[in-house]
């Protein structure tokens, strides 16, 4: 006669809780008995049987796939920053090499569109060097404070979609879709740098700016000296 499973005995006694909770309590016991791995069964979904150490391989494999996954990920995203520290150098010494406050600007403009695959970059810098007339220098008036108290404030980048003001003040007659707001200058930021793209998905609040900051407060740092230079002649 055969007995299922369900209806065997049990041996010498113990119940099958007491073996689970015995082997709960033991996880290494199978590291001493590694020959009873290959003639153990597992209940398959499909309804079949596979050894616990074709299982135990299986979830390996999983969890390998997984590490692979993260670690391609890992990968990419130092590849990623690898050529954006490229670009920002490329950038510092284009702008390091500028003649003159016009050639400044025309070179950051220039460059941060074909280096960062921008539709739109403005420069805003909250204050009125005597001399200047051009549009990047505004005061900080109640127009600005609205606008941007709370970025200087926390000195903090912003990434994502810019309200209507913000979009009519940075960017007019622009179909910008999402930017990045950049504090500029340290340690109290005086202005800011804005990128913008007509993709939405461009710049979003879950992109790293760590990166972009720096060159930040690079560009910030070369734009106070030529202010400096300018107020000396």
């Amino acid at each position: 006669m055969n007995i299922s499973p369900k209806n065997w005995p049990p041996y010498d006694g113990l119940s099958e809780e007491s073996v689970a909770h015995y082997l709960q309590q033991h996880p290494e016991f199978f590291t001493h008995h590694e020959s009873l791995l290959a003639t153990m069964k597992i209940p398959h979904i499909t309804g079949s049987a596979i050894s616990l150490i074709e299982r135990q391989l299986a979830v390996l494999r999983g969890e390998n796939q997984q590490l692979q996954r993260q670690l391609d990920k890992l990968v990419s995203i130092a590849q990623e920053n690898e050529q954006l520290n490229w670009r920002i150098q490329r950038l510092i010494a284009a702008l390091a090499s500028a003649t003159g406050i016009d050639e400044f600007f025309h070179v950051l403009y220039t460059t941060l569109a074909n280096e960062f695959n921008t539709q739109a970059v403005a420069v805003k810098w909250f204050e009125l060097p005597s001399g200047q007339l051009r549009d990047e220098f505004k005061e900080y008036d109640a127009q600005v404070f609205a606008l941007f108290e709370n970025l200087l404030a926390n000195n903090t980048p912003f990434c994502g979609q810019l309200t209507t003001e913000r979009l009519e003040y940075l960017f007019p007659n622009n179909n910008i879709a999402s930017a990045v707001l950049l504090p500029l200058g340290k340690p109290k930021p005086q202005g800011v740098l804005a990128m913008g793209s007509q993709e939405i998905s461009r710049f979003h609040a879950g992109m790293g700016t760590e990166l972009l900051q720096y060159m930040a407060d690079l560009i910030g740092y070369l734009l106070k000296m030529w202010l400096q230079l300018n107020s000396t002649h």
